[in-house]
């Protein structure tokens, strides 16, 4: 069998590129890149589970995700870890960009491979944007809405996208049902046709080393195979476990099913999101657009062009006095803002009379259905996409 397979497939070739020779001072960071891509495939593996059970409408979404969390079997543990795994992978993808500039590893012959990963950091928070709607709780859905309208303020073609994300004019059915789509069939095919194309890219320009390597120390390391990809798969069973117990141990939170009535929810994001969200309060009025449009925008651009930007020779961070700088601020930042919007208190409402006088159904939309029939029934022909029809659509 295996004479077989070796006549028909180039396997010798390909096991002599397995165990080609990595650069020297290779450490775990080098690391990061594989466990990224390992919690790629268990977000995939645990999102089909779920899929399994999901309904994506609002009248059965919340109703399908406490189903799964209390009466499918395992359920809660692989909503835990899905829900663990996309946190995790946000930060060893950004731990993974940190160390490519620490090691100056984005500069030539390697700026594809740098620009192909900052559009997977793209990626992965378009997988956080589109995910955290689908609970439908009063999370999902406030934390969503503050998201399209921010999207909605983007100059030109700003208008065109929140109506594109919404299917409409507000938060609704159709906009569910297209953050699902984008959620687990548009963002996993990009997601995997990108990853393709930067493995590619690495194994053919070759792991860029540290900049202490000299050109005989990239070709005298130890072999990918089996060395690093034992080290590799040993930082995955440590993830795994850290994301295991997690998943039985803190439990995934879950708010009241979404009430579009209700104008006094504080919106939250996620804790990625937050650095933007606190962003926001420093930009008040005309002065907006700079923290919703202006300041990420740039960013992402910075990134992107990074290799383009920064010509200076290779060397470790702390030996480019300007990169060090811009990077240290970057970081800091971020992580001042996100920390500032996670203890941030909730916003109260002054108002008291008009939160009084406005009714508030909430025994009416946490009510369940008892049937499909009673609901149409009961609601009459209720539309669920945003179209008009016109006087002669309505005759015929």
């Amino acid at each position: 069998m295996r004479q077989f397979l070796n006549e028909r497939l180039p396997l010798r070739e390909f096991s002599a590129h397995l165990r080609k020779p990595l650069p020297r001072h290779i450490n775990l960071l080098f690391s990061l890149g594989s466990l990224a891509m390992f919690l790629l495939l268990l977000q995939a593996a645990t999102g089909a589970f779920l899929a399994l059970y999901y309904s994506p409408s609002p009248e059965h979404a919340h109703n399908a995700v406490t189903y799964i969390s209390e009466e499918v079997p395992f359920g809660s543990f692989v909503r835990g870890l899905h829900h663990w795994g996309a946190s995790a992978m946000v930060v060893i993808v950004f731990l993974h960009l940190l160390r490519v500039v620490i090691y100056s590893s984005y500069k030539a012959p390697r700026e594809l491979t740098w620009i192909v990963g900052v559009l997977l950091l793209l990626v992965v928070l378009g997988f956080g944007f589109t995910g955290y709607l689908l609970p439908w709780d009063e999370k999902a859905y406030w934390a969503t809405v503050v998201g399209v309208e921010i999207a909605g303020t983007a100059p030109i073609f700003g208008d065109f996208v929140a109506k594109i994300l919404r299917g409409g004019t507000e938060i609704g059915a159709v906009t569910l049902s297209r953050f699902y789509a984008l959620h687990t069939i548009w963002l996993p095919w990009l997601a995997f046709g990108l990853v393709g194309v930067h493995l590619f890219f690495v194994r053919y320009y070759g792991s860029s080393g540290t900049p202490q390597n000299t050109p005989e120390e990239m070709k005298m390391g130890k072999p990918f195979y089996p060395d690093q990809v034992f080290e590799d798969v040993v930082g995955m069973l440590i993830l795994f476990v850290v994301l295991a117990a997690a998943a039985l141990f803190i439990p995934v939170p879950l708010e009241d099913i979404a009430d579009p009535t209700n104008a006094n929810y504080d919106p939250r994001p996620e804790w990625y999101f937050l650095f933007l969200f606190q962003l926001l309060k420093y930009f008040q009025g005309p002065l907006e657009i700079v923290g919703t449009f202006v300041i990420p925008t740039i960013g992402i651009l910075l990134l992107l062009f990074l290799p383009f930007l920064d010509r200076s020779g290779r060397a470790v961070l702390w030996k480019r006095p300007v990169a060090l700088a811009v990077t240290s601020v970057c970081v800091v930042g971020i992580v001042g803002l996100t920390l500032l919007g996670a203890s941030s208190p909730k916003l109260e409402t002054t108002d008291t009379t008009t939160a009084q006088e406005t009714p508030q159904p909430t025994e009416e939309v946490q009510k369940p259905a008892t049937s499909d029939t009673e609901t149409v029934e009961t609601e009459g022909e209720e539309a669920v996409f945003d179209f008009q029809l016109t006087d002669e659509e309505l005759e015929f």
